[in-house]
C-alpha cells in the first residue's frame, strides 16, 4: 500500500467496486478500502435492466452465467383479491446472490489494477474545506494515513461522508419508518413459462408489500416491509411480522410459501429510507446508498448504484485531469444523479398513490416508457412523457387550486410534493392572515428524525421564499390539545382516520382567509 493514490474509494459494493474499476481501466492508482471480508451476505438480489447493460459493458458476462445466477425475465404484480399484471425486462439482466455478485466486482476491479485493502476509514484529512486524504486502521492493527487527489463514498447505508459532517446530514425521506424483514426460503412454488424466475412484487394496502425473488434453482428471497405501526400490531418481532405477512399479506404468496423452509437467518432494516444533501464538495463525491435510498420495491438499488458509479468514474477522472474544472463537473454530477433518483422515487410513489393506474400505464400508451423506468433508466437528459404524466397527477391536489395563487399557493404546493407520503407526517394545515402563512404539522409520535425532517423543510422553505411573515409549528399526540383550530386552515395533508379529525375545518372549500 502506498502513500497516496489518485482515488481512494470507501465500500467495497456495487457502487465502490464499480467506480474503481473504470477508474483503474483508465490507469488511475486506486484503492479500495473495506472494513468486512467479502463474500458476505447484502440483500438487494435483483438486478433492472440498465444493471444487466453494466456487466455485459465491463464485460462480465460470462462469469455471470458460470455463477448460474438466474435469468430475469421481468417483474410480476400481485394485488389485492389477485389482480396481476407482468412487465417484461427492457435488456437481458440476472436475479444473484449478493455475496458472490459482489465478490465478483471487487475481484474484476482488482483485476483491472485497483488496490484493496481490510480496514476502517477513521477520519477524513482536510486542507482547508478540501477533502485531501484519509486515515484508516486496517484489518492488520495498522493505522495509516493515505492521500489522494479525490474520495469517493461508496460506504451505502454507512453514509461516511454524513457521519463524519463533511457530506450533509442523512434525512430520513418519504418511504422511511418502514421495517424491512427479509430472508431465504426453499420449497416455494415457482412461476413457470416466460415468467420463471421472475422478481414478484406482492402489495396489500400502502406501504404493506413483499418481494420474491428467486437466486437459485432452489432459492428464493422473501422480504416483507411493513410500517413501523403495522409492525407492532402484527407482535413486533421480525419472526412474528414475517409469519403474519407470510400468511396474511397475500393470499398468492400465502398459496405459494404453504411449504417453505427458511434456510437463512433473519434480517432487518429498520427507517431505511433518506437522503443526503450536499454529496458532493471539493475532493470528494458520494455514490449510489452513500446519498440516497428510496423503498426498494423496484429493485432500483444496485442497478441505480452502478449506474451512478459510471457518472462518477467519468466525473473523477475529468477532475483528476483538470481541477480547475472540478467545481462545474461536481455540479453536473450531482444534478444528474437526483435527476435519476428523483424519477424513480416518483415512479415508487405513483404506483402507491394510483396502483389501478399504474397498471394502465404499463399496458396502454405509455407502456414502452414504463419498462424503460422499471428497468431503471432514469437519468436519460429529458424525462420520458410517462414520468411528466406521473409527476402531473402526483402534484395534482384540489385543495392547492383553493389557495390564492401567489406565494401561499407555492408554499402548499411544496408542503405537499414533500410530505403527502410522508410517513410520520399524519396532516399539515396552512392558514393565511392577510399576507403572512403558518404552517402546522400533525406527527404521528416524538421523534428526532421528524423534526430534523421538519427543520430541513424549513430551511429550505426560508431560502426560498424568505423569513418573514412565515411560521411553522408542529404537534405531537402529546400536545395536540394544544394545537389552535383549524377550522378556517387548508388542509394539505390529513391522512388521519376520520375518528382523530376531531378539530371542526371550515365549510364549503375546506379553508380560507382568517
Amino acid at each position: 500500500m502506498r502513500d497516496r493514490y489518485d482515488v481512494i474509494v470507501i465500500g467495497g459494493g456495487p457502487a465502490g467496486s464499480s467506480s474503481a474499476m473504470l477508474l483503474a481501466q483508465r490507469g488511475l492508482s486506486v484503492l479500495v478500502v473495506e472494513k468486512d471480508p467479502f463474500p458476505r451476505y447484502h440483500v438487494g438480489e435483483s438486478l433492472t435492466g440498465t444493471g444487466g447493460d453494466f456487466i455485459a459493458r465491463v464485460g462480465l458476462a460470462d462469469q455471470m452465467a458460470a455463477f448460474d445466477f438466474p435469468a430475469k425475465p421481468g417483474v410480476k404484480v400481485v394485488g389485492r383479491e389477485g389482480a396481476k399484471y407482468f412487465v417484461p425486462v427492457l435488456r437481458p439482466t440476472w436475479q444473484v446472490r449478493r455475496a458472490e455478485f459482489d465478490n465478483l466486482l471487487l475481484e474484476h476491479a482488482m483485476a483491472k489494477g485497483a488496490e484493496h485493502v481490510l480496514g476502517t476509514v477513521t477520519d477524513v484529512i482536510l486542507d482547508g474545506e478540501r477533502v485531501v486524504g484519509l486515515t484508516l486502521s486496517t484489518a492488520a492493527g495498522d493505522e495509516q494515513s493515505l492521500r489522494c487527489s479525490m474520495v469517493i463514498d461508496a460506504s451505502g447505508q454507512g453514509v461516511f461522508m454524513s457521519r463524519k459532517e463533511i457530506a450533509g446530514p442523512r434525512r430520513v425521506a418519504a418511504f422511511s419508518r418502514q421495517i424491512a424483514l427479509y430472508s431465504q426460503f426453499k420449497g416455494v412454488e415457482p412461476d413457470v413459462g416466460e415468467q420463471f424466475n421472475s422478481t414478484v412484487i406482492f402489495y396489500r394496502d400502502t406501504y404493506h408489500w413483499a418481494w420474491l425473488i428467486p437466486i437459485s434453482s432452489d432459492t428464493v428471497s422473501i422480504g416483507i416491509v411493513l410500517p413501523t405501526t403495522s409492525y407492532k400490531l402484527r407482535g413486533g418481532t421480525a419472526k412474528a411480522a414475517m409469519a403474519w405477512g407470510l400468511g396474511h399479506l397475500n393470499a398468492e404468496l400465502t398459496e405459494r410459501t404453504r411449504e417453505a423452509e427458511q434456510v437463512e437467518d433473519m434480517h432487518v432494516s429498520r427507517n431505511y429510507s433518506y437522503r443526503v444533501d450536499p454529496f458532493v464538495g471539493p475532493g470528494w463525491l458520494c455514490v449510489g446508498d452513500s446519498h440516497c435510498f428510496t423503498d426498494p420495491i423496484f429493485s432500483f438499488g444496485a442497478s441505480l448504484a452502478m449506474t451512478e458509479a459510471e457518472a462518477a468514474a467519468d466525473t473523477v477522472a475529468a477532475a483528476i485531469a483538470d481541477p480547475s474544472a472540478e467545481p462545474e463537473l461536481l455540479a453536473s454530477y450531482a444534478h444528474y444523479c437526483n435527476t435519476g433518483q428523483g424519477r424513480a422515487s416518483e415512479l415508487i410513489r405513483y404506483f402507491w398513490k394510483f396502483p389501478a393506474f399504474f397498471k394502465f400505464l404499463t399496458q396502454g400508451q405509455y407502456r414502452d416508457d414504463l419498462i424503460r423506468l422499471l428497468a431503471g433508466d432514469c437519468f436519460t437528459p429529458e424525462p420520458l412523457p410517462a414520468t411528466l404524466e406521473m409527476r402531473a397527477n402526483l402534484d395534482d391536489s384540489p385543495v392547492l387550486q383553493r389557495i390564492p395563487a401567489g406565494r401561499a399557493r407555492d408554499i402548499a404546493a411544496r408542503i405537499y410534493r414533500r410530505f403527502d407520503f410522508f410517513q410520520g407526517v399524519d396532516a399539515a394545515f396552512l392558514e393565511l392572515c392577510e399576507d403572512a402563512v403558518m404552517i402546522s404539522f400533525i406527527l404521528s409520535e416524538d421523534d428526532i428524525d421528524l423534526y430534523d425532517s421538519l427543520r430541513d423543510f424549513e430551511e429550505q422553505l426560508v431560502a426560498d421564499f424568505g423569513r418573514d411573515d412565515l411560521a411553522i409549528f408542529s404537534f405531537t399526540p402529546d400536545i395536540i390539545d394544544a394545537m389552535p383550530s383549524v377550522a378556517n386552515a387548508f388542509p394539505i395533508v390529513d391522512r388521519r382516520p376520520a375518528a382523530q379529525r376531531a378539530m371542526p375545518q371550515a365549510e364549503g372549500d375546506g379553508g380560507g382567509m382568517l
